[in-house]
């Protein structure tokens, strides 16, 4: 009757040990992408969930200390883990107390380079008191996604460099969304993809350069409406200035606006010619 007994506590003692301890005796921790599919340059957004079921409270990422809590990352099938190219740690230092959760955001390409196309796996990792436990993994895409208008930037006293600003689109939560790629030559940078909104691809949309770095484009999101954004694209920095809905550009947009659209101020349709030459600093094509 006792060697029955002993077998009993060593197979539940198995079961603790496995799966279920991992999630549930000490240490949980999820994480959640904000999306399967990123754009070229989008920001890799996810979102890190930490619940500590120990009795006590601990430090974690203090510095000098084996209490941390970091990520690995790696491309398609491959077994080698990408190595991230800060050496700064994604999480700052934080408490986590007994019972309570823990959570925050990140971005995972400012930590990793995840520019290249393909198939990528991650998941969050905590090591305390010795023993590692770990997040289930989760799997994106980076795609460059379908273009439908590009265009060329130059820049004053920067003779040998330009930016191309391409117009891409992509199927997100069974909705067609617009974005705007933007990457330098011959430096090869990739600044950060906007998120232009919802796209009708019936709608060929409009993109302005100007010369003093103001980047405009309108796209129709619905039937009745459009989106405007405009965007300081400078030699060093990339800002949203603006966002807004238009129900008719036509009306809404600015003079400026209803020159890239062809049309007159008095809302006769401008020639060939005329349109060529207010347009002349900029290319698109």
């Amino acid at each position: 009757m006792k060697r029955v007994f002993s077998i009993w506590v060593i197979g539940f003692a198995s079961v603790i040990g496995g799966s279920w301890v991992a999630c549930a005796q000490q240490i949980e921790i999820r994480t959640t992408l904000a999306y399967s599919t990123f754009i070229v340059g989008e920001p890799i957004v996810f979102q890190v969930d930490v619940r500590n079921l120990t009795h006590r409270a601990f430090e974690v990422n203090q510095p000098d200390d084996k209490t941390r809590l970091f990520f690995e990352v790696t491309k398609g099938g491959d077994y080698d883990e990408l190595r991230s190219i800060k050496d700064a740690p994604m999480v700052e230092p934080f408490l986590l107390k007994t019972g309570q959760p823990y959570q925050f955001r990140a971005e995972l390409d400012k930590w990793f380079a995840l520019d290249d196309e393909g198939t990528y796996v991650m998941r969050a990792v905590l090591i305390y008191n010795g023993t590692r436990y770990e997040s289930a993994k989760r799997t994106f895409d980076v795609v460059p996604g379908f273009t439908v208008k590009s265009g060329m930037q130059m820049f004053v006293n920067r003779e040998k460099m330009t930016r191309t600003l391409k117009l891409v689109y992509w199927s997100r939560n069974e909705a067609c969304h617009l974005f705007l790629r933007m990457t330098d030559e011959p430096s090869g940078r990739i600044w950060d993809t906007i998120d232009l909104g919802l796209f009708m691809r019936e709608s060929e949309p409009k993109l302005d350069i100007a010369a003093d770095g103001e980047v405009t484009v309108i796209h129709r999101s619905t039937q009745e409406a459009f989106i405007r954004t405009r965007v300081w694209s400078l030699v060093d920095a990339v800002e949203i200035v603006e966002r807004n809905q238009l129900l008719d550009p036509e009306v809404s947009a600015t003079q400026r606006m209803r020159i890239l659209y062809g049309e007159s101020l008095n809302g006769e349709q401008e020639s060939a010619e005329a349109a060529k030459e207010k347009k002349s600093w900029w290319k698109l094509w």
